[in-house]
């Protein structure tokens, strides 16, 4: 049989010593109310009696109109603060409406105003630029125009010069004209020539027709091939060739003058009515707008039935 091995953790009697007693404590105070209850397991309650409650009164007459009176002026705030609300936000709607086409229109105005305005000083500066950059070129026509009518006077006397030269002839002419010219022609002419035309024309008239024409033929060395003086007692006649060209220039350049004084009349009439145009445009356009304007409101209002 085995032996019995003793427990560490038992104490023999004889080591043990005196033992203290230790009460267990008391919880009965840590425990909820026991309450009674029922056959149904339910909890009871003390029954408490309804108390007798008293008689309401009904509402007088001054009770009820005053009721009555303090719902109408209720009612007639809650109104009157409603209906002020929605004046308000209407009249401000219309303001704004209002407003807005007034504004609308005024700016449209101001704008069209602004607009021609503006309009205006450009075409000013324009018209001031355009004469700026004209005045240069008009001066430079000028000088053109005036070297071209130098060349072609110097290309005409050389011209006339050398056909002299190779026909001689033409003097006769000259001397046609000179004597056509004089007021008086039954009477004695003196008739002065370079001295090669002098030979010409006494070569082709001969000594007998001069004579019955009553012409003296007259040499004189100061003179160009082409020029005839005739003279009479009371009259002269230059017909220099110097002379006739100068008169055919001076009537050219007369000629070109009084051009020039019509273009430039002409330009200020068209540059007068051109302004006149101007000014007078915007007003018939606004014109033509409220006729516009006054077309539409006929057309948009209905007409009144008769009753």
């Amino acid at each position: 049989m085995a032996e019995h091995i003793p427990s560490r953790n038992i104490i023999p009697p004889e080591e043990a010593s005196s033992f203290d007693e230790w009460p267990l404590p008391d919880v009965g105070a840590f425990l909820p109310p026991k309450m009674e209850t029922n056959v149904f397991g339910r909890k009871t309650a003390e029954y408490q009696a309804p108390s007798a409650d008293k008689p309401v009164a009904p509402p007088t007459m001054a009770e009820i109109e005053s009721i009555r009176a303090d719902a109408e002026q209720e009612g007639f705030a809650e109104g009157k603060a409603a209906g002020l609300k929605e004046g308000l936000e209407q009249g401000r709607l219309q303001g704004l409406e209002q407003g807005h086409a007034e504004g609308l229109a005024q700016g449209l105005e101001q704008g069209k105003a602004e607009g021609l305005q503006q309009a205006q000083t450009l075409l000013s500066q324009f018209e001031q630029l355009l004469t700026q950059f004209q005045h240069p070129l008009v001066l430079l026509d000028l000088q053109i125009e005036q070297s071209l009518l130098t060349l072609a006077e110097n290309l005409s006397r050389s011209v006339i010069g050398h056909e002299l030269k190779t026909h001689p002839e033409h003097i006769l002419a000259a001397l046609r004209q000179g004597i056509d010219a004089l007021p008086i022609k039954e009477q004695k002419v003196t008739i002065r020539l370079h001295p090669e035309d002098a030979e010409l024309v006494q070569s082709l008239y001969g000594a007998e027709q001069l004579q019955r024409n009553q012409w003296q033929i007259e040499k004189d060395p100061g003179l160009s091939r082409g020029d005839c003086v005739v003279a009479c007692q009371r009259s002269q006649v230059d017909m220099r060739l110097e002379t006739r060209l100068q008169k055919v220039f001076s009537e050219t350049l007369n000629r070109r003058q009084q051009l020039a004084r019509d273009e430039t009349q002409l330009a200020q009439q068209l540059s007068s009515e051109q302004h006149v145009s101007n000014e007078a445009d915007p007003q018939d356009k606004v014109t033509s707008e409220a006729s516009d304007a006054g077309a539409g409101e006929d057309h948009g209002t209905a007409p009144t039935p008769s009753a």
